[in-house]
């Protein structure tokens, strides 16, 4: 059945794609504004057809008819709209005068629908699709930082193809999903993340080519995504992808040469060599028998290393993208081919990424139009192991002293060299040969579109879509490794097949009701099946050295297992709008979802939303007083939206699994084990969202301030994997109880310095957001939630939600302190350590400002971003890490004395000196959490952007419409208090849900700045 849909869907696709010729002749032309400046951008449309174009940077235009009297229609924001008949010219000169009374933006909003912006009550901001290219980021997500206010994105590392999380408005889920839904021509699409605890692994929304994108337009608050259900509890992102233009046909490349090196590296001691501290009655001495920096200090002479900035490389990056666009006005298509081979800093690491995307669409009468499309996707990872795992590079580098040459690894009989007795971990550039890991996925997004007009007003639309992807995973450890048990080799690998198979359909109905009042509906049903397949499998031991397969290991060495998960969800729902005069608007919609993984009387939940705005000056000026002026008020509206979204309960959350006794003297059944532990009661959880906000502009739209504040409840949570007292008979329980509140401002500045008249353009945009994510209510006597997946090195801290604290809170080992907040130190001079939360850690910024400048003199254009990024918290366990090796630089003061402020257990004022040696560090300094928790705001300038068109005169001889050169500086510098590397930081990635591991620095690789050299051109 899945291979006859995906059939189905690709002859779709050939079918429509099929192109209708008819006598054609081309009118071209030039449009200005009312000062006679050329017009870039302007959109034209022949009248009741879906041929158009848009005008280039000098205001040119060319566009294929077939009509004997055709009439095209131009439209630009915030100029007036104009119908020109024609005829038999083949040549205009439209001048286009400002629209002074209103600015009639059209966004594109949940399912796809298209809305003029002033109609609506909740905030949407859009970015196109030239934007998100400024940065020449590979990933979708990453695209998007700075550019839209109240969104927070993290990256999480520089290896090739590691995820990034992007937050909207904070999270409203303490061990949920707290990601926007991801959408692509209204089809949501998986954008999933693996477990990040041992390699990095991308997000999946980075398979889209960003090359392939026309616009992005972010559905902040569950208002905006009300339409969506329970996917869209976190927001939306609607991606609208490339589509073919009527006219010329004109083939399109696109290519960057790339060179990547990382941020910068920790600062190591460089006087102290390996060994470890004997402390005995005649004193202090040293085992050099170790893989600690313990050891002697060093004598001038011996030669040392930094094994940490040797390890990293500089990175080379290829991009190629070449796509063709064209048609007729009944039929157009859009193709395009995209190859990515991104090297990694560290040796042996790729990321390389080839699509293929076909668009087209077919209008077989004045009301049918069928539209199809499909995206093929193939990735391809190498990568090492990071963080925690075994066999991490960063903590195997951690382990080599500077004393001792890592590269030097092998014996003369080609086995693993030790560098002490008994060494348990491999040196890393071994791992790099002998121990790969890769990720493999081939993916199709196709979809299938109907569109019907019928009667007067009426439209009925259809689309069918399916995300299918495999995905093929491999983690080896080599024979011959010195990790414990892993001597013969070991190999993990999982197989996955993923499908997404999504039905939209709608009935609209637009009438006029007289001159002053319209009315819009929609009712709609859609269906979201999910299937997903996936086989894991272990073996221990190679029976042939150098082979690595399943089929290499004996069966008794083999542990296979299977999953399969489906969930299907059904949703009707409904929307009404109301308009008097264009410029008042009421819209309230309801949905009503079922879905498969809540109980059978629970799984059916209803929700609406109503919003309102007003354009105030049009209402002033329909009312006969004008507010309006050149030099002052261009336009003015206000907005409200409350809105109600339910979020549904995960895969199997419902049922406790079995598992076999590992008690050799017990039965062999399968039995309870107390640790996946589900809960038939469960219930979905909601979400209530306030909104309010302002869209104005001034002096001729040179400045405008869209303006929100928002306030949002998430009660009765569904939590999962709680750790529960003993007592309860289980470890763990899945239960419903908590609330998240989440309150903000978030406000855009756009301002252009300069008239449209000045030969140098200048524009500006600040991006604003101010969030509070705040644990209102735990269940129980609960003070918090963490998710283990975040654990840190030597398990001192994890990220945890924490009442009345941040949703991204921080939970860790701390001195025991009295009654009185005192540090509590024990008669050798140190504090105990415990358990314990830090209610003032939040781990995302208090508030984010992203200042983006794009300016052009003549053929010369600069476009840049300066990152604002307050008030966020790191737990630096790198750091911690350092100094347990005793690599750290702050270690290089030991053998002196300190007295740790505190007090005895009799309350008396503490005197005893603690010497900072080996045992102090390891077992003290570094298992605190309170000394790694730094502060890590800072100012990033996160790309500069310079670009060079060339003259149309040298073009034209080449028959080639336009070309464009480019070079730009990624991360070129940071402002910064944070000691590590980069204080933007997620080491997991996007694997880890609810409060994830954003602002964990925990033995990842750093992230990379780098330089761009690209060429685009047309003809």
């Amino acid at each position: 059945m899945k291979r006859k849909l995906q059939t189905l869907m690709l002859f779709a696709v050939f079918l429509t794609t099929l192109q209708s010729f008819a006598q054609e002749r081309e009118i071209t032309g030039v449009v200005v504004d009312d000062n006679n400046m050329p017009l870039p951008g302007v959109n034209i449309l022949v009248k009741n057809t879906t041929n158009g174009t848009v005008t280039d940077f000098n205001g040119e235009f060319s566009i294929s008819v077939s009509e004997e009297n055709p009439v095209l229609v131009f439209s630009s924001l915030g100029f007036q709209k104009r119908e020109i008949s024609a005829g038999d010219r083949s040549s205009l000169n439209v001048t286009m005068a400002t629209d002074m009374e209103s600015l009639n933006e059209v966004v594109v909003t949940a399912l796809g629908i298209e809305r003029e912006k002033k109609a609506l009550g909740y905030a949407v901001q859009e970015v196109q699709g030239e934007e998100l290219m400024e940065g020449n980021q590979p990933n979708v997500v990453s695209g998007l930082q700075g550019k839209v206010s109240g969104v927070t994105i993290a990256n999480s590392g520089g290896a090739p193809g590691s995820s990034a999380v992007i937050l909207i408005r904070g999270g409203s889920s303490i061990t949920g999903n707290n990601q926007p839904l991801i959408v692509v021509d209204g089809v949501p699409i998986d954008n999933s993340t693996s477990s990040s605890l041992e390699v990095a692994s991308p997000n999946r929304a980075s398979d889209i080519n960003p090359e392939d994108i026309e616009s992005i337009s972010v559905l902040k608050g569950p208002a905006a995504a009300a339409l969506y259900g329970i996917q869209a509890a976190e927001g939306a992102v609607i991606i609208t992808t490339k589509k073919g233009k009527a006219g010329r046909s004109t083939i399109s490349y696109s290519g960057s040469l790339s060179f990547d090196e990382v941020l910068g590296t920790p600062n190591v001691q460089d006087m102290f060599g390996q060994g470890r501290e004997l402390v005995t009655e005649e004193g202090l001495s040293y085992d050099s028998d170790s893989e600690f920096s313990w050891g002697e200090r060093l004598s001038s002479g011996i030669q040392t290393y930094n094994h940490i900035e040797d390890f990293y490389n500089t990175a080379i990056t290829q991009n190629h993208n070449v796509s063709y666009s064209g048609g007729s006005e009944k039929s157009q298509i859009y193709l395009s081919i995209g190859d990515l081979s991104q090297e990694g800093v560290i040796e042996g690491t790729n990321y390389d990424k080839t699509s293929f995307k076909i668009n087209s669409t077919s209008q077989f009468n004045d009301n049918l139009t069928v539209g199809a499309s499909a995206n093929y996707i193939v990735t391809d990872i190498s990568s090492t192991k990071q963080g925690n795992a075994s066999g991490s590079s960063f903590s195997s580098l951690l382990s080599y002293p500077i004393n001792v040459d890592i590269s030097d690894y092998l014996n003369d009989d080609g086995s693993q060299k030790m560098i002490y007795q008994d060494q348990m971990f491999d040196n890393p550039y071994w791992s790099i040969q002998n121990s790969p890991n890769t990720n493999k996925v081939n993916r199709l997004i196709g979809i299938l579109s109907i569109n019907y007009n019928f009667l007067e007003g009426f439209n009925l639309s259809y689309k069918l879509g399916t995300d299918y992807y495999d995905e093929f995973s491999k983690r080896i450890t080599g024979d011959g490794s010195l990790i414990e048990n892993r001597e013969d080799g070991y190999i993990s690998q999982t197989e996955r097949n993923h499908r997404r198979t999504t039905s939209n359909l709608i009935l609209s109905y637009e009438k006029d009701l007289s001159e002053d009042f319209d009315i819009s509906a929609l009712v709609g049903n859609t269906v979201e099946d999910l299937e997903i397949n996936s086989v894991y499998a272990t073996g221990r031991g190679f029976l042939a050295p150098g082979i690595y397969s399943i089929g290499n290991v004996l069966q008794e060495n083999q542990s296979i297992s299977e999953v399969i998960t489906r969930k299907r969800t059904v949703g009707v729902f409904g929307e009404l709008k109301l308009s008097w005069k264009d410029a008042l608007f009421l819209t309230a919609t309801g949905r009503n979802d079922w879905s498969s993984t809540l109980p059978e009387d629970k799984r059916s939940f209803f929700y609406p939303s109503i919003g309102a705005s007003a354009v105030i000056t049009d209402l002033f000026k329909d009312a006969g007083n004008d507010i309006t002026s050149e030099n002052g008020l261009t336009f003015l509206k206000l907005r409200s939206t409350w809105a109600k979204v339910g979020k549904d309960a995960p895969i199997g959350a419902l049922e406790s699994s079995l598992g076999t006794n590992i008690n050799g003297l017990a039965s062999s059944a399968y039995t309870y084990n107390g640790v996946n532990v589900g809960n038939p009661n469960l219930e979905p959880e909601f979400t209530d969202s306030y909104e309010v906000g302002l869209d104005s502009r001034f002096f001729q739209n040179r400045l405008g301030l869209d303006l929100s504040l928002y306030y949002s409840e998430s009660d009765n949570q569904i939590l999962r994997d709680i750790r529960v007292p003993p007592s309860a008979g289980t470890f763990y329980a899945t239960l419903n109880g908590g609330a998240i509140i989440n309150k903000g401002i978030e406000a855009m500045l756009s301002v252009r310095p300069l008239s449209r008249e000045s030969e140098f353009q200048w524009d500006m945009n600040f991006n604003f957001g101010l969030n509070q994510s705040h644990v209102e209510d735990l269940p129980g006597q609960l003070n918090e939630v963490y998710l283990s997946d975040s654990w840190t090195f030597n398990s001192t801290a994890a990220g945890a939600a924490i009442l009345d604290g941040s949703l991204f809170g921080l939970r860790g080992n701390r001195p025991v302190t009295n009654e009185n907040g005192q540090v509590v130190v024990n008669s050798n001079g140190l504090p105990s350590l415990e358990a314990a939360v830090f209610d003032n850690v939040n781990r995302i910024p208090d508030w984010t400002l992203g200042i983006s400048n794009s300016m052009s003199y003549k053929n010369l254009n600069l476009s840049f971003l300066l990152d604002f990024v307050q008030g966020q918290e790191v737990y630096n366990a790198t750091e911690s890490a350092l100094a347990y090796y005793g690599l750290g630089a702050n270690t290089v003061d030991r053998g002196e004395t300190i007295v740790i402020e505190g007090v005895d257990v009799d309350g008396n004022p503490n005197t005893t000196e603690v010497l900072k040696d080996q045992s102090y560090y390891q077992n003290y300094y570094s298992r605190n959490a309170e000394n790694f928790i730094e502060d890590a705001s800072f100012v990033r300038l996160r790309y500069v952007t310079l670009s060079y068109n060339l003259p149309e005169s040298f073009l034209e001889s080449l028959s080639i419409l336009s070309a464009q050169l480019n070079i730009t500086g990624r991360n070129l510098f940071t402002i910064t208090d944070y000691s590590g590397v980069d204080p933007e930081v997620n080491t997991f990635g996007a694997g880890i849900a609810g409060a994830g591991s954003m602002g964990i620095d925990n033995l990842g690789t750093p992230n990379t700045k780098g330089v761009d050299i690209g060429l685009r051109f047309k003809f």
